[in-house]
């Protein structure tokens, strides 16, 4: 069986917009971009991927508490990307980053 990703775009919408990469409108939220990867990725390797979208702000305070701990001491600033639960990309999104890491998790083979 192939193993299943899960990523999570931590964020707090009321933040500066801030992605890396010209590939989608500089005006678009970070919340309608996870909605497009996951399109493109439900597109490309279907029930595979599940992007998930994540309001630190609004989320019960005892879900992510590292990652919120690193972002009150500024080692971390947000969006915060998460692939299975290890941090990932943080201070943007990027597209072509996220999808080679979901392409060498893939070719990793299945999961036994």
């Amino acid at each position: 069986m192939l193993q299943r990703i899960h990523i999570q775009i931590l964020d707090n919408p009321f933040e500066d917009l801030n992605f890396s990469e010209s590939y989608y409108d500089e005006g678009v939220n970070n919340q309608a971009f996870a909605e497009e990867l996951q399109a493109a990725l439900d597109y490309q390797y279907p029930n595979l991927v599940l992007v998930e979208y994540i309001d630190l702000f609004l989320e019960d305070e005892s879900r992510f508490t590292e990652v919120r701990e690193l972002v009150s001491h500024g080692l971390l600033s947000l969006p915060v990307v998460l692939i299975n639960g290890t941090p990932f990309i943080y201070g943007a999104i990027s597209y072509r980053a996220v999808l080679e890491e979901v392409e060498r998790l893939l070719s990793t083979g299945p999961v036994h």
